[in-house]
């Protein structure tokens, strides 16, 4: 099973991505946020997040990061003080050489991932592909673009309370 704390950070990136471009295309055309969103999806951007690209770039991070390349490191070994080297040299110093080939490290969440949890990312990915072929969805393609919006600024208003919200979703939701 994906850990939450990457499900969390890849759907949070999704989300800041999408409503970035959207909030661009609003303040360049003046427009509203749906004629936005409607410009948004013949941008290149909707274009490379409807194949899965996210979700390829953060997988091809993992298997770049897979423990098996550290076998004969000598870090291993070293002293440090910082918890992130040591959380890693436990790791490596526990797995034996198998499991260190199906080990892989995400730097930014600190956690370790397993090829049948690279499959789960992938599958994932194709189901993000699915939900956004905009010949087949248009319709809902649209709500899902605006559920993106909306968390992204439901997490803003936790985060950040004080920052302007360019597309005021919840403003329009309420």
């Amino acid at each position: 099973m994906i850990p939450q704390k990457v499900k969390e950070h890849l759907e949070e990136y999704i989300n800041q991505e999408v409503y970035v471009q959207v909030a661009i295309i609003k303040g360049k055309e003046k427009g509203s946020t749906k004629s936005a969103i409607d410009k948004y999806f013949n941008t290149n951007h909707f274009k490379d997040l409807s194949e899965g690209k996210p979700y390829d770039h953060f997988i091809e991070g993992l298997k770049d990061k897979c423990l098996g390349k550290l076998k004969n490191s000598p870090m291993r070994d070293k002293q440090s003080d910082d918890k992130i080297i040591q959380e890693l040299q436990k790791k490596l110093n526990k797995l034996n050489n198998d499991e260190l080939d199906n080990t892989y490290w995400e730097i930014e969440t600190g956690e370790f991932f397993s090829k049948e949890q690279i499959q789960e990312l992938e599958n994932k990915r194709n189901d993000l592909i699915n939900e956004l072929d905009i010949i087949k969805n248009k319709d809902n393609i649209y709500k899902i673009i605006i559920s993106y919006c909306k968390s992204y600024e439901e997490l803003c208003q936790k985060k950040y309370p004080e920052a302007p919200l360019p597309l005021e979703i919840l403003k329009s939701i309420d």
